[in-house]
């Protein structure tokens, strides 16, 4: 059964995380590095070798991650999952204004045409829709 939408999210936000660990990995070469000279031994062929296997890390995983994210950005927005999800903002969100703001700084958060863009904006389309249908009801 294919990944859905949450779960592919899930892997990206751990595919970013692997990467900063490589990251602090570097660092902790950088530390090492700069204080060899006040160490017993010979850090420095050690830790040249923990920089070469981190750098060579970081692309797989970099690799690992655009593949989640071409996945996931295949996916079609589920029509009822953003209505729903407009309808929970305008309840829970104060005004319409405020509604719209929020929901367009979570859509510019994301690279255009993304999965996560087109949710959010489909979930704007849906607030706008539904503000429109309250103000030909009436209701305010």
């Amino acid at each position: 059964m294919a990944l859905n939408a949450k779960e592919l999210t899930d892997l990206s936000k751990e595919s970013m995380k692997a990467r900063l660990n490589v990251d602090k990995i570097l660092d902790f070469v950088d530390v090492i590095n700069k204080n060899a000279e006040e160490l017993e031994g010979d850090p420095v062929q050690a830790s040249g070798a923990v920089k070469e296997l981190a750098d060579k890390i970081g692309p797989y995983i970099e690799e690992i991650k655009n593949q989640i994210e071409t996945q996931l950005d295949k996916l079609q927005v589920d029509p009822e999952e953003a209505k729903d999800a407009a309808e929970k903002l305008l309840l829970y969100h104060g005004t319409i204004h405020q509604v719209i703001s929020w929901a367009d700084v979570q859509k510019n958060a994301h690279k255009q045409n993304s999965y996560w863009w087109r949710y959010w904006e489909d979930v704007l389309e849906n607030v706008m829709q539904l503000e429109t249908a309250k103000q030909a009801s009436g209701k305010e």
